[in-house]
């Protein structure tokens, strides 16, 4: 036996698993095979089109190992929810926040589009938080809590109050309306052309574009300080 034969033995008698048992993989391995899994039969079939035991099969894990890491089909639904909400927040903090902080602001309702164009599926399942309930005991019992109120809390959601903020601490900003008020007002219109875009409402991606600018640029000025105000219709008529 050569040299190289020995080797290539060597390397394949490493590789095999005692026992001739499957190595089993590492768990964040585990996890991402099931998320990509369950990525993609979102893109197919939507989240009512999750089985777990295909799931399962896709994934290369049995149905058992998904009830004991996340307690079924729910579970896996909330981890991609925390998954969008992820990427989501890293494609938002991608954003710089040096220099002036009315670009910031802007950039990260841009950030928010392009995740939705970049992440289709998760950006359905995130919509999906956002639906009109049919028996929706929420609204009177405001301390009930419901997913659509955990978006705030979201990480993602955190980067655009920051903003929000480094806005009016520099008097871009009216400062009589709450931080909070202004970051309600604004996810709302940018969630809601990003989801006119993605269930094809605008006939080009062009249209799309010129739409999100105009509509998200015009109730951005709404908030405009008064003396920011003035500046902005000063440097206009210069």
């Amino acid at each position: 036996m050569s040299d190289t034969e020995l080797q290539e033995s060597t390397e394949k008698l490493e590789k095999k698993p005692k026992g001739g048992r499957q190595k089993r993989r590492p768990a964040e391995e585990q996890r991402r095979a099931l998320l990509d899994a369950a990525t993609q039969m979102l893109l197919t079939s939507g989240p009512d089109g999750i089985s777990l035991r295909k799931l399962a099969k896709e994934a290369g894990l049995t149905t058992m190992a998904i009830y004991t890491q996340y307690g079924g089909k729910d579970g896996v639904l909330h981890a991609l929810y925390e998954e969008a909400f992820l990427r989501l927040a890293l494609k938002q903090e991608a954003v710089s926040n040096e220099g002036d902080p009315l670009n910031w602001l802007r950039q990260l309702g841009r950030a928010y589009r392009a995740f939705a164009i970049e992440n289709p599926a998760y950006f359905a399942l995130m919509i999906r938080i956002t639906e009109p309930q049919a028996a929706d005991n929420a609204r009177t019992d405001p301390q009930q809590p419901t997913p659509a109120r955990e978006i705030a809390a979201q990480r993602s959601f955190q980067s655009l109050l920051a903003a929000i903020t480094a806005c009016q601490e520099t008097d871009i900003l009216r400062t009589d309306v709450s931080t909070q008020e202004i970051a309600d007002a604004l996810w709302a219109v940018v969630n809601g052309l990003t989801s006119l875009e993605m269930a094809g409402y605008y006939a080009t991606v062009e249209d799309a574009e010129s739409r999100f600018a105009l509509t998200a640029g015009i109730l951005i000025e709404g908030f405009y300080s008064k003396n920011f105000r003035a500046l902005a219709e000063h440097n206009l008529e210069s």
